[in-house]
């Protein structure tokens, strides 16, 4: 991350409102000529003369064009600052899309017919300019940024910046985006070449590396196992280190990285031409349902532990089973060091604490399995930790293994040196299940007169019985590579496990539920299952997990690929609800439960009700 950017200079450290024109071109260098970690990229800005609302978003006459500032901004920030976007004294400034200023075009042909590659400043047969500096006036401070030029139709043409191409398809890792900028690129900074392939059933298998964050394993793939995706990010790093040597205006230069027709559901501002055609201006692409070239996905990473590398692929047959070739490793530097992380990295920008827009929804993803798992041969017989509770061991007092079904956690009596110990937890007349009382609070919510739809999502169902109202923690590992025991609700530190049989590693359940609000806003909750213990003046929970409660303005911003991350990270943090795994426009928080005394007097549901209420600052009845 380059250091010395205050977000606040996007805004001038003033009260106006900024609307972002423009992405210009990229510098590497400082002013005494070193090399920059990452590259600066220009983005020009111009005021507005009022408090802007969504439709002066699309007139050229809404801001200032006579003081425009130019702010050189670190490229990371990209993946937050998106063109059209509104700033306001360094916050981004959320606005409604405008229906002048959003269009759904289907069946858009992506192919060398249909496509190619020019400056800002290209001009059409007829000699006028493609990008008509009448009504977008912006882009003449850099006139030789590239876009992707698509035809629509005899009388329709869509261009996208390279920026927003970027910014659309590979911009869910701060490290993969850094990444694309750099001079020589080498793919196997992102994924390994030689332990990723697909079987000839489309089911794809990449080992991500260290610091590439699980949210990009889809892009990456698509790099890995899409030729097109692939010669498209060659060329990006071949023509930024053209232009560098030629020491011309640098800006990113690729293609789309698919071919073939897709939808494509996009913001930006109409254009009239002299030749009474019309071009679209894309700011940003808030949906695409071009196919990923893989029918699900498995993917692995390089964690603490996972030191020995994979000895060979499964067998996979001949053509699309034949794991794609990579250069080799080169041989390390004299005082180079293999960092290991000793945690995923984190995909969001470094120390910029503000909302960026949505991110692009890809439809093809959300029923596709994308499944991360540990690289198996890096596992023996002892990883897993904790001591084995013996048939004979008294403290466990259990009463069968649970219930006929296998769901209900069997009776734990907490010896007495434990009873003392957690003397100051609130004891619970009668047992209960916090699973019982949120599908209960579910129930409520279900029948207010502005909740109109409700679904119960399920995530790593095959962890557990898959009736469909249920979610599972998965297995997640410590830094020394063994199995964490958190995920496993029959696991107490102090007695080890206090189950035998099928139920011993019984996966912790959820319940994840999406209520939809009549004006289109979404609702996301979840509640995690807490263990719970007989002691000798009632029972005890040993777990504090909060209510998950997320609030998505934008139309099924979330998918079941987020839901996997939030539980992941979540087991992974031993029941912390981490936010980061959410788009960046969906507000989200971890909710306290109402007060333990309300679930004995019957007034939990009602209490919890209100605590959701105010915490989304509106009504559901």
């Amino acid at each position: 991350m380059v250091s010395g950017f205050n977000i606040n200079e996007l805004t001038n450290y003033d009260s106006q409102y900024w609307r972002v024109d423009w992405f210009g071109y990229l510098s590497y260098e400082d002013s005494s000529g070193q090399r920059r970690s990452e590259p600066l990229v220009d983005i020009y800005l111009s005021p507005f003369f009022y408090r802007p609302t969504p439709n002066k978003l699309n007139y050229k006459l809404s801001t200032n064009k006579h003081k425009v500032n130019r702010v050189q901004v670190p490229i990371s920030y990209l993946r937050v600052i998106r063109l059209g976007d509104v700033w306001h004294q360094g916050k981004r400034f959320p606005l409604p899309y405008s229906s002048k200023m959003r269009e759904k075009f289907r069946s858009v042909v992506i192919s060398p017919e249909f496509t190619y590659t020019a400056t800002a400043e290209a001009k059409g047969k007829l000699g006028d300019h493609l990008l008509p500096s009448t009504h977008h006036p912006y882009h003449k401070l850099a006139s030789n940024v590239h876009c992707e030029f698509v035809k629509v139709d005899e009388d329709n043409l869509l261009i996208f910046p390279h920026y927003v191409l970027l910014q659309a398809y590979f911009s869910s890792s701060q490290y993969v985006f850094q990444q694309l900028f750099k001079f020589g690129l080498q793919f196997n900074s992102l994924y390994d070449p030689t332990q990723s392939y697909i079987r000839n059933d489309g089911h794809a298998f990449i080992l991500l590396k260290k610091w590439t964050h699980d949210s990009a394993a889809p892009e990456v793939a698509r790099l890995a196992f899409d030729e097109v995706a692939a010669k498209a990010i060659r060329r990006l790093s071949e023509g930024l280190s053209l232009q560098n040597i030629n020491k011309s205006p640098i800006s990113p230069k690729l293609t789309f990285p698919f071919q073939g027709k897709t939808t494509l559901d996009v913001y930006g501002k109409w254009c009239p031409l002299s030749s009474k055609r019309r071009v679209f201006i894309v700011y940003d692409i808030l949906s695409c349902n071009a196919n990923y070239p893989f029918a699900s996905l498995t993917y692995f990473r390089n964690n603490p532990g996972d030191k020995k590398p994979v000895k060979t692929p499964p067998p996979s047959g001949k053509g699309k089973g034949t794991p794609p070739r990579g250069r080799p490793k080169p041989p390390p530097k004299e005082k180079d060091i293999d960092l290991h992380p000793d945690s995923e990295p984190r995909s969001n920008v470094d120390d910029l604490l503000v909302e960026g827009r949505a991110i692009t929804q890809f439809p093809d993803l959300m029923d596709k399995s994308i499944e991360k798992k540990r690289q198996k041969d890096h596992l023996d017989e002892n990883s897993t930790v904790g001591p084995v509770s013996s048939d004979d061991d008294l403290t466990g007092g259990n009463i069968g293994d649970g219930d006929t079904h296998g769901t209900a956690v069997p009776i734990c009596f907490i010896p007495p040196f434990l009873d003392q110990e957690h003397k100051n937890k609130y004891k619970f007349s009668e047992k209960l299940c916090r699973l019982d009382l949120f599908s209960q609070l579910l129930n409520e919510l279900s029948n207010c007169a502005r909740i109109t739809n409700t679904e119960i999502i399920s995530i790593y169902n095959n962890l557990g019985k898959e009736d469909g109202n249920h979610s599972y923690f998965p297995t997640t590992y410590l830094e020394s590579g063994k199995t964490s025991t958190w995920q496993y609700i029959h696991y107490i530190k102090e007695l080890g496990f206090i189950a035998n049989g099928d139920e011993k590693y019984r996966h912790r359940r959820a319940i994840i539920a999406k209520l939809t609000v009549a004006n289109s806003i979404t609702v996301f909750l979840a509640e995690a299952e807490r263990r719970i213990v007989k002691v000798t003046e009632g029972w005890i929970e040993l777990d504090k997990t909060a209510i998950f409660l997320a609030l998505d303005r934008n139309e099924d911003s979330i998918s079941k690929f987020h839901l996997q991350n939030l539980l992941s990270q979540s087991a992974e943090e031993r029941g912390k609800w981490d936010h980061t795994q959410l788009p960046s426009n969906v507000e989200s928080w971890s909710l306290r439960h109402a007060a333990n005394d309300s679930i004995e007097s019957g007034d939990y549901v009602h209490r919890q009700k209100n605590l959701i209420e105010k915490r989304l600052g509106f009504k559901l009845t």
